[in-house]
């Protein structure tokens, strides 16, 4: 019978290595933000608020502060909405499936008030299929679903902020404020 040597498993370790390196695998480091400090519409004793300021805090070098005057640019959440839509009937009439959405509307003002991020409408859909006899513990689940779409949202809007786009919005206004004059009074 085959056993494979010590030398063996290490040259298979090492390819595997290797052929992870080659597709592009990396960890998720941190998002290079263009402001040092924002400020967000939001309680920081909200649910909501909290995992935001969480998400920004750890995964960029970006300060949340409480106030809006202190900051160098401002996530406003205009409306985050929910909907749950009937998908499928069974032959009885009972619904089988539900389609559960979670929309977020933000933008981003630098701390002139112009715009760094446009309003943007972000939306996550999930499909919950559901039971009669299991009532409580599906919504349990589409409770569950809607923390992944949540999470899932936010991930996308730390993206946003680290844009291409939004870091030249935000190296624009700061050049406009540096070559514009101030009006004298």
């Amino acid at each position: 019978m085959f056993q494979p040597s010590r030398v063996m498993r290490v040259f298979l370790g090492l390819l595997l290595c290797a052929s992870l390196a080659a597709c592009g695998f990396a960890l998720r480091g941190t998002t290079e933000l263009p402001f040092s400090t924002l400020y967000i519409n939001l309680s920081p004793n909200s649910q909501f608020g909290a995992q935001l300021r969480r998400q920004i805090e750890a995964t960029s070098q970006t300060r949340v502060v409480d106030t809006a005057q202190g900051a160098e640019a401002q996530l406003q959440i205009l409306d985050e909405g929910r909907e749950r839509t009937e998908l499928a009937l069974t032959a009885q009439g009972r619904v089988q499936e539900f389609d559960l959405t979670l929309r977020i509307v933000f933008q981003v003002l630098d701390n002139q008030g112009e715009f760094l991020v446009p309003p943007t409408t972000l939306i996550a859909t999930r499909t919950l299929y559901y039971d009669d006899n299991v009532a409580q513990s599906k919504e349990s689940e589409a409770e569950m679903l809607y923390r992944a779409m949540r999470a899932d949202l936010l991930q996308r809007i730390v993206h946003r902020l680290g844009a291409a786009d939004t870091r030249a919005a935000a190296e624009r206004a700061r050049s406009e404020r540096v070559t514009t004059p101030r009006a004298i009074r």
